[in-house]
């Protein structure tokens, strides 16, 4: 791939203060046309500060900001899309009630003299979906109902048909399926060939090896804090079930621990722990906070609950 030499972004001392957070100090970033950049940090490294005050979102306190090697000032998201940048953001930006049509041209409708021009937004659509491997999805539908992963589908859509030169894509894979990130893939390596530049951000270091052309990120130390004595444990979940839903799930979570559940959409996370909270009845299993088993309840009784009470003693 031939890769122009000078950046069409480049971004050099940046600051961006909030009330008590300094969320990025000092960053130094470029991106050259006809490349894909790869950003890499951990959570809170700075990388959505980043997007944000690219697309105009939010301006920095300090440093440049230059775009196709002039001083530029992107006020807010509207002139920085006019100027060329698309932004695809981590947070759905679609519109409830309204059409795939209405909600991937909100903003820069197609329209001559006042008048819409819908069939053509429907062919640009239909084209852009099929795409991404979406063909079957019709324009006029309210993307309410879709599901996440659908949702996020429009939205690729949307930025897809915003993109000048530069196109910023913050987590985009996070609720794809395998089928999907590889259709995403296949679009991404297309925008290079056409002198367009591709931010991409995303945790998944097979991800970011497969499809950056150049990743920047810095040393890291200490990356995890250093090991505690192991704690009490306060809350232990054994063998919990839902019907059909899910089951045999056992989990263990001590004093001062950060625990994570993961999988993709649709394996029951969020309903895991609404049943632990009590927000949904389990079929099956035994839930322990402070050593103490917890009977079938509500969500307010786990929260008025007092560490000592007899709360009993197993799913009826």
């Amino acid at each position: 791939m031939t890769v122009a030499s000078t950046p069409l972004l480049a971004v050099r001392g940046l600051v961006k203060r909030f009330p008590g957070v300094m969320a990025s100090q000092g960053l130094d970033f470029e991106v050259r046309a006809g490349e894909v950049r790869c950003p890499l940090g951990q959570n809170g490294a700075g990388k959505s500060t980043l997007i944000k005050v690219l697309s105009g979102a939010h301006r920095p306190d300090e440093g440049e900001i230059r775009w196709q090697g002039e001083i530029a000032e992107f006020g807010n998201p509207t002139a920085a899309m006019r100027s060329g940048v698309a932004v695809l953001y981590q947070e759905l930006d679609l519109v409830a009630g309204l059409s795939v049509a209405d909600n991937v041209f909100l903003g820069h409708e197609l329209s001559t003299m006042g008048f819409a021009r819908r069939a053509e937004a429907r062919r640009r659509i239909r084209a852009l979906l099929d795409r991404l491997g979406h063909p079957d999805t019709p324009p006029d539908r309210d993307v309410g109902p879709f599901s996440v992963a659908h949702q996020q589908v429009v939205s690729m859509a949307r930025a897809l048909s915003l993109v000048g030169q530069l196109l910023i894509m913050d987590e985009p894979s996070a609720v794809l399926d395998a089928d999907e990130v590889r259709v995403l893939f296949g679009v991404i390596r297309e925008l290079p060939a056409q002198g367009v530049a591709v931010v991409y951000i995303s945790l998944r270091m097979a991800e970011i090896r497969e499809i950056g052309d150049r990743v920047t990120g810095r040393a890291l130390e200490n990356v995890f804090p250093p090991r505690v004595p192991e704690t009490p444990e306060v809350l232990v979940v054994r063998g919990l079930a839902e019907g059909d839903r899910f089951s045999g799930v056992n989990l263990t979570v001590r004093r001062g621990e950060v625990v994570g559940l993961a999988g993709l959409v649709g394996a029951d996370r969020s309903e895991i722990l609404e049943t632990v909270h009590g927000a949904r009845k389990p079929t099956d299993g035994t839930v322990e906070v402070d050593s103490e088993q917890l009977r079938q309840r509500s969500v307010g009784t786990l929260l008025t609950r007092r560490p000592g009470s007899a709360d009993e003693r197993r799913w009826s």
